[in-house]
């Protein structure tokens, strides 16, 4: 059975991992989903803490090196997404 991942899926996905980020980031808003982690901030120690609070939120495994290949919260959505319908 293949599972179809639609653009709001992702979209909806993304914003989550936004959030994620703003929070371990400390910042006042979520930052737009295209928008690379370490540009705005990150490091690797902040990178194990979202990928802890991702993974724990989201039910699906994710790693620091995930993020930092991934890179977004949209890039990352889409492979969580990915994970998820595996």
């Amino acid at each position: 059975m293949t599972v179809e991942i639609t653009s709001s899926d992702a979209q909806v996905m993304a914003e989550q991992i936004a959030e994620a980020f703003k929070e371990v980031l400390g910042a006042d808003e979520a930052p737009d989903t295209h928008s690379g982690f370490l540009d705005i901030g990150g490091d690797s120690l902040t990178a194990a803490r979202a990928v802890s609070l991702i993974s724990g939120r989201l039910g699906v495994r994710v790693t620091v090196r995930d993020l930092f290949r991934a890179r977004t919260a949209a890039g990352l959505a889409d492979l969580v997404l990915r994970r998820q319908a595996a």
